[in-house]
Order: structure tokens, then sequence, then C-alpha cells
């Protein structure tokens, strides 16, 4: 193998294991917090309300930066594609909370009754992302605002099922998917899942 090439496998070994590191603590947090709350699910904890999202948050989650509801203020200016030179940029996009985590992860999460919803300034407080079924989802940049920035590499989409399970709907729907035309919704945390944890793209 050349040089470059164990450079390329070793980044991504290092983007999978970022990307694990997420999937690791949410998990643990998500069956933690259903545990606490008495709850046999997490619609039932009011996780997937605002006021239990954000208490979700401050009890569970190491959190080193907290962005409230707007991306541009923790993520990267831009974000572009595997195979396709469009690069996402620009706007003022909003979830309904942005952290970044004592990893070095940054979050942006929406829950499924939190969506759009106004506040008493007229303001969006959370964007209207399609949960696909799912109690919430969570758009990661595994690695903070470093590069490369691009969707599937070290950009992801996680969703959240009612029991805490964390999955990837838009894998089980389109499959990987390398271009623009299904937004940030690309199925590559799925794809690598469905690989045992490697990424084989």
């Amino acid at each position: 193998m050349t040089v470059p090439t164990l450079m390329q496998n070793h980044q991504r070994k290092v983007y999978v294991t970022q990307l694990h590191k997420v999937y690791s603590e949410m998990s643990q947090a998500l069956s933690l917090y259903i545990t606490e709350k008495n709850a046999v699910n997490l619609k039932e904890s009011r996780f997937n309300t605002i006021d239990g999202l954000n208490d979700f948050i401050s009890s569970h989650l190491k959190v080193v930066k907290d962005c409230g509801s707007a991306v541009k203020d923790c993520f990267a200016s831009q974000y572009g594609y595997i195979n396709s030179s469009t690069v996402i940029s620009g706007g003022n996009p909003t979830c309904n909370r942005v952290i970044t985590l004592a990893s070095g992860a940054i979050l942006c999460i929406d829950v499924e009754n939190g969506s759009g919803s106004i506040n008493e300034d007229d303001e969006q407080e959370g964007s209207t992302t399609n949960l696909k079924g799912a109690v919430a989802t969570i758009e990661v940049d595994v690695n903070g605002t470093s590069g490369p920035n691009i969707f599937g590499r070290d950009y992801f989409v996680m969703f959240i099922d009612n029991d805490g399970t964390i999955k990837d709907y838009a894998f089980e729907e389109y499959g990987l998917v390398t271009d623009s035309s299904k937004g940030s919704y690309t199925g590559a945390f799925g794809k690598i899942m469905d690989d045992g944890w490697q990424m084989n793209y």
C-alpha cells in the first residue's frame, strides 16, 4: 500500500472511533435517563419535549459549549459531500439544542415535540427536521470544526427510537448516498454500523 492510502485508512479509523464514542455515550445516557425517570421509554420520560431534552443534556452529557439553537455558533461554516463538490453553507439553520461535548464532538439535536416551535420573540427555536418516525435526531460532527467537514466522513445523522435505540432510518430507506440528493441524510452512519463499524466507502 502507498503512504497516502495508509494515511486515508488511518483517518477513516479515527473518524469511526470518534463516531463510536458518541454513539456509546449517547446510548448509555439515554438508557440511564429512562431508568432514572422510572419510565418505560423516552416519550414517557418526556425526553421528546424541549424541557425533557434540556433536562437530559444538563444531567447526562458533558457539555463544554452551549450554542442554544444556532448551528452556526458551534458547527463549521460549510460542509461538502463525498462524491460531489457541492458545499452546504450560509443561512442560519437551527436545532432544538446545539452543543459541543467534552470529547470535541458537536451535536445538533431535534426532538419530536420541539421542531419548529416559536418563542415569545417570534423566533424559531428548532428546525423542522424530518424525524422519519424517530423521537429525535442527532446530527454530529465527530471532530468538531476540524476538517474535512464532509457528510459521511466526520459528519453523520443518527435517529433515536422511543426505546432509546440509536439507528439510521436514512440508511434503511435508501442506503448510502454520497452526493447532495438527500441533504445531510446520507445513510453513512447506518452503513458503518452495517459493516461492523468499518468505513468501507
